[in-house]
């Protein structure tokens, strides 16, 4: 995967920390255990900016965490894309999704957004589908009999059953980012679904 920025889609503001909505940006939180990402305010932008750097290759990844709302995501991202010259097939973007459990993840190029708002908003303003996206699970609310919408539920927090099982898959793919970046993504995608079995 030849990717050059990896944008992790979220809420802004600390009231939004730790829901379900925000699940992506639990990959930066994961890697900041691991190395120094430099984080810095770009308001121009519409963005915090950080650097992950592979350890095998040195080469460095930027990362985007937009400080607008989920639903206008794509704002952000056309911004960095312009700024920087970035093509959509240079970008990974994280989000969380609804129609997989947690535990479970699946990296793919293009898709339809299903639904998610700031992925369609993302497409939006691309005018373009075909960037790399890493779906993190975190179940829909009629998987577990809730009788709740989903734009309650999606900025709720995970349950105590379910935090570990999301916390396990960001952690398998920080973990592996060097070896994953190396492959194609279909190949990437298998890796980590063998690694989570």
């Amino acid at each position: 995967m030849d990717i050059k920025c990896i944008i992790a889609i979220g809420n802004p503001g600390v009231e939004y920390n730790g829901t379900r909505h925000n699940v992506a940006q639990r990959v930066f939180l994961e890697l900041e255990k691991m190395q120094e990402l430099g984080w810095q305010k770009k308001s121009k932008l519409r963005a915090e900016i950080g650097f992950w750097s592979n350890t095998t290759s040195k080469k460095k990844v930027m990362l985007v965490k937009p400080d607008v709302y989920m639903n206008e995501s794509g704002i952000s991202v056309r911004s960095i894309c312009d700024y920087f010259r970035l093509l959509p097939s240079d970008l990974m973007i994280i989000h969380d999704e609804l129609d997989l459990p947690p535990g479970k993840l699946k990296l793919q190029v293009g898709g339809r957004a299903s639904g998610h708002r700031g992925v369609l908003s993302i497409q939006k303003m691309l005018g373009n589908t075909q960037f790399i996206r890493l779906r993190l699970g975190i179940g829909h609310p009629r998987s577990y009999s809730m009788n709740q919408s989903v734009s309650s539920f999606v900025l709720e927090k995970p349950s105590i059953t379910q935090e570990p099982m999301i916390l396990e898959v960001v952690k398998c793919f920080c973990k592996n980012m060097d070896l994953l970046f190396e492959m194609e993504v279909m190949k990437a995608n298998s890796f980590l679904q063998q690694r989570l079995i």
